[in-house]
């Protein structure tokens, strides 16, 4: 799949989660393989240009998390443009502006989802930020959702215009804002977003749990690729096994002690890049998503939920393994 200039190695992307998709979570589902593009948790444009630590942190990059997408909140009263330039110098492959996020929070400062209410000022925007990106060259890309509420469905309209503004991709979220991530994706509202453009590709997101999931959305909607969210946290390796049935080949599932190995990498990413208090913590909040994907897991969950260290977390990993009666595979 080609964005602007850049191409993917596969037309697969890890969505831009507030407060998941830090440089650790990256780098794991880079590892498991079959990510084509993975984003960076949503960045408030003018905090980006202050300097507040906290905000850039979630930027933190290394060459192994390559490409990369920024991705970039605000309005027409915001340094979006400006914002984009600094993201390029980061090293961006690709700038994404939100114009899907349904939280309260961003839309009040008139970012995310509230862009979708005003398709004129929103092309106008953009074909500001598009201009500011013709000397770096790095395309700009754009995430939405269908529309602001049900039965408005805004998505093919401003698609439209947003490729005519110079956008390089769509990749568009099949719920509107007031669904938030109730009821099942539409997917007869991402087909059309497809059939609105002519020259750039479209991306789909929600509701992908399970390969199958992936493939059904691009034979149903004719979307160039997918994009996952929550579920690449309980299974980072479900890239891999969609770009195996998007080859034809086989779809593997991990053995249980590859999926504890899958943890205790996580853990030791983010030791690397957080530290062992952060890891600890975070762990503790996400080791019930992997055992979604493990069966009767109950007393390892308990057991990485009170661990107290990253040696105990790492302890009761190894035993559980052990348990398994699996060989591991390299």
């Amino acid at each position: 799949m080609h964005i602007g200039s850049l191409t993917l190695k596969t037309p697969l992307l890890l969505a831009p989660m507030a407060g998941v998709c830090d440089l650790p979570l990256r780098l794991l589902c880079r590892e498991c393989g079959g990510v084509g593009l993975a984003c960076t948790d949503l960045l408030n444009s003018r905090a980006v240009l202050m300097g507040i630590d906290s905000v850039l942190s979630r930027a933190v990059t290394c060459d192994a998390d390559r490409p990369l997408c920024i991705q970039l909140y605000g309005n027409d009263q915001d340094p979006l443009p400006e914002a984009a330039q600094w993201a390029a110098a980061q090293g961006a492959a690709t700038v994404d502006i939100n114009m899907g996020c349904p939280v309260d929070k961003i839309c009040k400062k008139h970012g995310g989802s509230l862009l979708l209410r005003d398709v004129e000022g929103t092309t106008r925007l953009v074909a500001r930020i598009v201009a500011a990106m013709e000397g770096p060259g790095v395309p700009v890309t754009a995430k939405v959702r269908l529309g602001w509420e049900d039965g408005n469905m805004t998505a093919p309209i401003l698609a439209r215009r947003l490729q005519e503004a110079g956008v390089a991709a769509i990749t568009v979220h099949g719920r509107s804002t007031q669904q938030k991530f109730k009821g099942s994706v539409d997917l007869a509202g991402i087909a059309a977003v497809v059939d609105a453009v002519t020259s750039i590709p479209v991306i789909g997101n929600g509701d992908i749990r399970a390969p199958e999931d992936a493939m059904h959305m691009m034979d149903a909607t004719g979307c160039a690729g997918v994009m996952i969210g929550r579920g690449a946290t309980r299974t980072p390796w479900i890239f891999s096994q969609i770009a195996a049935a998007l080859r034809g080949a086989p779809i593997i599932e991990p053995t249980q002690a590859q999926k504890l190995d899958v943890i205790l990498r996580h853990i030791d990413l983010i030791v690397e890049h957080r530290g062992q208090r952060e890891a600890v913590r975070c762990m503790r909040g996400r080791i019930s998503r992997y055992g979604k994907t493990m069966g009767h897991v109950k007393p390892l969950k308990d057991a990485v939920r009170l661990a107290e260290s990253v040696s105990q977390m790492r302890d009761a990993l190894l035993e559980w393994k052990e348990g398994c009666g699996e060989l591991q595979v390299a």
